[in-house]
């Protein structure tokens, strides 16, 4: 199994995971995603007590968040973000 192979896999848990994320592109949280997946089947030791998705997912995670913690943006709290996202879909 190549690596295009276990990225097109995982394509739905990279964007489950970056649906978690607000104020940033879609398209560069999936950039992020796929670099934290490539990171996990690198470091994923076959060893039949743990999915790659559930292996994966923290590296998936980080990645993004990196990305998101790394660009100089406004600093918002969750609980603003989530009253923007209620305002916006009334």
């Amino acid at each position: 199994m190549t690596i295009t192979d276990i990225v097109e896999a995982n394509k739905g848990l990279i964007y489950k995971i970056a649906s978690q994320f607000y104020n940033v592109e879609i398209d560069d949280l999936y950039q992020a995603g796929v670099l934290g997946v490539m990171k996990a089947y690198r470091n994923y030791k076959q060893n039949g007590t743990t999915k790659f998705s559930t292996y994966a997912y923290d590296f998936i995670f980080g990645e993004m968040y990196a990305f998101v913690h790394s660009q100089n943006q406004i600093k918002v709290s969750r609980d603003m973000l989530r009253l923007y996202k209620s305002v916006e879909m009334t």
